[in-house]
């Protein structure tokens, strides 16, 4: 997706904090529900490897499973936040009677992103490998935020877990690396073009992957919607369906709040 624009727009352009009404408070509301959640209904702080970040929260509903998983990424930009900011988001799951999985990974500029996404693709090894000692059902669908759904759908394509993902739920996204070079948002990850073109989902086969429910705000900055929108004709090309959801009047965070409606109400339209 080659992008002639000026390094000063491309960084406009990818900066949502600029296009959303509130983005501190937005993000500070969630948290506070994150917390009101494991209040109330504590997860289980899971480790999926040997590291200080290598952890996850599984929440599961009441009563005896096995259950359908979500498991989910947050977003950040690949240097910010940690799982619990999601956490808010199992409540809306745990109502549809499916345990959710808040993922945490290492942040840039310690880690590499090619290490963010492979300890991603660990996280959600574990939880596949580890389903029936969990009370899971093995059923599982895989999601993600902005940068957090870049490393979900990068995760995905590892064989193993291609196989075994029934869905992706990919919200706000990003998927092309190239027009990041430049800015300030790229210089934790220290990319050049061929690492931008070899992590970069929209440079990757998408064949084989389970279908993609791609969900966008319909004030997140226009660059994540035209991503989206080229997604989903690269999976159609692939042989690949997905649906695209515009969700009115939500922006690049409060979107979180509101996304699981458009699974709920079939507010898409499919590809493939």
């Amino acid at each position: 997706m080659p992008d002639t624009q000026s390094l000063e727009d491309r960084e406009y352009a990818h900066s949502p904090r600029r296009w959303a009404r509130d983005a501190e408070g937005t993000l500070a509301h969630q948290a506070e529900l994150g917390r009101a959640l494991r209040e109330t209904h504590p997860p289980q702080r899971l480790a999926y490897g040997d590291a200080d970040h290598a952890w996850l929260h599984l929440h599961r509903p009441e009563g005896d499973g096995p259950w359908p998983l979500m498991i989910f990424l947050h977003g950040g930009y690949w240097k910010a936040l940690d799982a619990t900011a999601t956490d808010f988001m199992a409540k809306s799951w745990l109502a549809r009677g499916w345990a959710f999985a808040s993922l945490n990974y290492p942040l840039a500029p310690a880690a590499t992103l090619e290490r963010l996404i492979a300890e991603s693709t660990q996280g959600v090894r574990y939880l596949l490998d580890h389903c029936e000692a969990l009370g899971l059902s093995g059923r599982v669908r895989l999601g993600g935020h902005s940068a957090g759904a870049h490393l979900a759908l990068m995760s995905s394509l590892a064989p193993e877990c291609k196989k075994a993902i029934e869905a992706l739920w990919l919200i706000s996204g990003v998927y092309d690396l190239r027009p990041l070079l430049g800015t300030s948002i790229a210089q934790p990850l220290d990319l050049d073009q061929a690492r931008a073109h070899r992590l970069s989902p929209l440079c990757q086969s998408l064949t084989g992957l389970p279908h993609l429910d791609l969900v966008h705000g319909e004030q997140d900055p226009p660059v994540f919607q035209r991503q989206g929108e080229a997604l989903a004709a690269q999976a159609e090309r692939d042989g690949v369906t997905a649906t695209v959801t515009l969700m009115p009047g939500c922006d690049h965070f409060d979107i979180l709040e509101y996304a699981g409606e458009a699974l709920d109400l079939g507010q898409t339209e499919t590809r493939g």
